[in-house]
């Protein structure tokens, strides 16, 4: 089954929840926090499965535990969780890119 626009929009829902829960003002790096974000997306989309994925990621960032609305959303990927990984490999900065806005848009929102 290919992956359609409605599962792109919902890896890019689970990566804007892990994007707003990262403590950016506690990274001290020379370089751009998006060219951080975007090469952590891509290291971490060579796990074996979304989990582990959805995993190395937040611990790239230092995170411990993610919000539970993203857990369903996993749940719903699963079945397409190689095409997905392949896809964040190969298309890392798009990706991480749409997060990045769908995260800044979900932080206006609960303002």
């Amino acid at each position: 089954m290919p992956m359609s626009t409605e599962h792109e929009q919902l890896v890019i829902e689970v990566l804007a929840h892990i994007y707003r829960r990262i403590a950016w003002n506690k990274i001290h790096t020379g370089k751009n926090a998006w060219d951080i974000w975007n090469h952590r997306v891509r290291a971490a989309s060579t796990r074996s499965n979304l989990n582990e994925f959805v995993s190395r990621l937040s611990n790239y960032f230092g995170l411990q535990h993610l919000p539970p609305e993203v857990l369903p959303l996993l749940d719903s990927l699963q079945p397409l969780e190689q095409e997905i990984l392949n896809r964040l490999y190969r298309e890392h900065i798009p990706f991480a890119m749409r997060a990045v806005v769908r995260a800044k848009a979900m932080k206006e929102e609960q303002s």
